[in-house]
């Protein structure tokens, strides 16, 4: 078959997702010989961006043709690219659906929190549930396969938008190359002097969005110190989703400005440093149903305290120690036990290093080969490109 891998636009500050889709590419271009398939690469730019050069896959840009003498009879007519190209199937790996659905498509769903938690801002103003919701209802029912990472989200999808099982696969988010094997940092002395790090901390990488519940982390950081005698220091990196404002008021009310550390956007090379030396990663995002820290931890040998929100359990099991995200004193009481207790400490290392080398780019890129061929067992059934007729 003819296959297009179809990429959003990038924008090094979407944090996990960026890296995912990079890492993702990279291993399919590393099993493209395990492949009978021809694959294309696909996305908005009229060229191949620069930082993907290495990735074999020739382009096709979505620029669309001007003004066409006729409606199309298929949609993808409007794209030259695609058109030209005679693909028989395209595979979204992030959760965006183009226009095009006259072509087989597997669709991936990370999350549908908009449903599961619509009263949150991100998911709510702005026309976004509307605009999810539109997405998901006009892509979702004609997919082919729908990507998610596990159970749980596969659940939801058939709950949500009446799919049918068997064509939802899970496949787990991988665990992240970089973190997998870190270069060395060229000056993690200084990059620790540039934080103002001074003592033990805890690490909390997140973009600035309400669902990431920032505001429970300040609350157990001053009832460490009160209840438990802890001054330790909080690392929170990530950008500002228009809630900065807010968190930042809240330190300031606490009276947390000497333990609580903005450390803004951070190059995906000074994360390895900052996640080996944390006492813990507490990671008490609302939102699930898998997510990328807790994996980038467990690899660099963090442990992790975690949200107990659905998927939580399956994406982790016993590597981590999952609280009640809305409780904050068991959050302080989490923290204590795993600063404090050695022997609790280095079985959360052990088992998160376990958890993080099970699955990793690779294991995901050739789960999408299987996928891949069993849709041909479908695909074969009416003319493709190599064939003399159509099917018109």
């Amino acid at each position: 078959m003819r296959i297009g891998i179809a990429i959003s636009k990038d924008d090094p500050q979407i944090g996990g997702g960026l890296t995912y889709i990079q890492e993702i590419l990279e291993a399919i271009n590393n099993v493209l010989a395990e492949s009978k398939h021809t694959f294309y690469l696909i996305g908005y730019e009229p060229e191949k961006p620069a930082h993907l050069s290495n990735i074999l896959l020739p382009w096709l840009t979505l620029q669309q043709a001007g003004l066409l003498s006729r409606p199309p009879a298929r949609d993808y007519e409007y794209f030259p690219d695609i058109a030209a190209a005679n693909l028989d199937l395209i595979c979204y790996l992030q959760p965006w659906m183009g226009e095009i659905l006259d072509i087989p498509y597997i669709s991936t769903v990370w999350d549908l929190q908009h449903r599961l938690q619509p009263f949150f801002p991100e998911v709510s103003l702005f026309g976004e549930f509307d605009r999810r919701e539109e997405m998901y209802r006009r892509s979702l029912q004609r997919a082919a396969y729908i990507i998610t990472p596990n159970e749980v989200g596969k659940q939801e999808i058939v709950r949500f938008y009446q799919v049918s099982p068997e064509r939802v696969w899970p496949i787990a988010l991988p665990t992240p190359a970089f973190a997998l094997a870190p270069q060395p940092h060229p000056d993690e002395e200084g990059l620790f002097l540039r934080l103002g790090v001074n003592r033990p901390y805890l690490f909390y990488p997140a973009q600035l969005w309400p669902h990431k519940n920032h505001i429970l982390l300040l609350l157990m950081l001053k009832d460490l110190k009160s209840r438990h005698g802890l001054d330790l220091q909080l690392v929170l990196t990530g950008s500002d989703r228009k809630n900065l404002p807010f968190v930042t008021e809240k330190i300031a009310q606490l009276g947390l400005e000497d333990q609580v550390i903005l450390g803004g956007f951070v190059n995906q090379p000074d994360l390895a440093p900052i996640y080996r030396r944390a006492a813990a990663l507490v990671f008490p995002s609302l939102f699930g149903p898998e997510n990328f820290p807790p994996l980038e931890a467990f690899a660099l040998e963090c442990p992790v305290i975690a949200g107990r929100i659905p998927g939580a359990q399956e994406q982790m099991g016993d590597a981590a120690v999952l609280v009640d995200p809305t409780n904050h004193e068991l959050w302080s009481d989490a923290v204590a036990c795993v600063v404090r207790d050695k022997e609790i400490r280095a079985t959360l290392i052990a088992r998160g290093r376990k958890r993080a080398q099970s699955f990793g780019p690779m294991d995901f890129a050739r789960k999408l080969l299987r996928l891949f061929d069993e849709f041909e067992l479908y695909r074969r059934t009416w003319p493709s490109s190599k064939d003399t007729v159509t099917f018109d």
